[in-house]
């Protein structure tokens, strides 16, 4: 009785640990797709990635609840597969934290480069002048084009 109750256990862990290892590799995919709605000013198409790398994200820590996910008590009974599966998860989660940082550091500079061209703009309204020709510090509704 033992031994088949620490086989369904170990069963069970190596089932979480297929199930992790699938869904960070489609959290990989979606992050790669990512980097490149990113490169290509696609706001519209990362806005739409992200509810699915939501629910994956919650589908990961849904599948950590519950039993642990190591080996704590006797070996499992393929030692080698479950070694396999959790440097195969070790390496896509790298995979997956490089991603996601070259994303959130794209993401970044594009919003400094995005304030460094209003910049102009927006100093021009915090110095602006009223009908009076004093300085005002509230925005203008007018805008001159030149024309």
């Amino acid at each position: 009785m033992a031994s088949q109750a620490e086989g369904a256990m170990n069963a069970g862990m190596i089932k979480r640990l297929e199930t992790e290892r699938d869904l960070v590799m489609r959290l990989t995919d979606l992050l790669r797709e990512e980097v490149g709605f990113i490169t290509e000013q696609n706001v519209t198409a990362l806005e739409d990635s992200m509810p699915e790398k939501q629910l994956i994200l919650k589908a990961i820590a849904s599948n950590r609840q519950g039993r642990e996910m190591t080996v704590r008590g006797p070996l499992p009974s393929d030692p080698a597969h479950v070694r396999a599966l959790q440097q195969d998860l070790i390496r896509l989660w790298k995979s997956a934290s490089g991603l996601n940082d070259l994303s959130k550091s794209m993401v970044r500079s594009r919003l400094s480069e995005i304030e460094r061209e209003l910049e102009p703009f927006m100093a021009g309204v915090k110095n602006s002048y009223n009908r009076e020709g004093k300085k005002s510090g509230n925005m203008s509704r007018r805008v001159n084009t030149g024309v």
